[in-house]
């Protein structure tokens, strides 16, 4: 399960309605609770597409490591972390493609937000793991925080 704050909610919305048609991509600051099993989000971290090729953005996205360490690195003064990423969809279902599940989710422990994003704005929201034998994403539950 993944708990994610209306403000932050609001701010993964802002982004990728912002970069529309070009992919977002962000990461999601918070901690681990409950065994692992819960991640709670209270902030984003967004970062730029790494993607080299311009016409390519409209599909593809690219996280550094460097964009994570730092990520790691300004957070733990506050005891956070990253917890999982997030990037749009643009003109496409929220639903992980083959490409993301190769390239986009080395962790089984993180959340892997999807967002669809048009030009009328985002659509819809969808959060997902990856499997322990990292076969397939299994979508899980969005509980919106306090």
């Amino acid at each position: 399960m993944i708990k994610i704050e209306p403000l932050t909610l609001a701010a993964i919305k802002l982004h990728a309605e912002g970069e529309y048609p070009r992919e977002c991509c962000g990461l999601l600051i918070g901690r681990i609770e409950d065994e692992g099993h819960t991640r709670i989000v209270v902030a984003t971290c967004p970062v730029s597409n790494a993607w080299g090729e311009s016409d390519a953005l409209h599909h593809r996205m690219l996280i550094l490591p460097q964009d994570y360490m730092r990520a790691e690195r300004t957070f733990s003064k506050q005891n956070l972390g990253v917890v999982g990423n997030y990037h749009s969809h643009p003109d496409h279902p929220a639903i992980p493609s083959q490409f993301d599940l190769e390239h986009l989710a080395p962790w089984t422990t993180m959340s892997y937000v999807v967002v669809s994003v048009n030009d009328r704005g985002m659509g819809e929201l969808r959060s997902w793991e990856l499997a322990a034998d990292r076969s397939r994403f299994n979508e899980e539950e969005i509980s919106k925080g306090s």
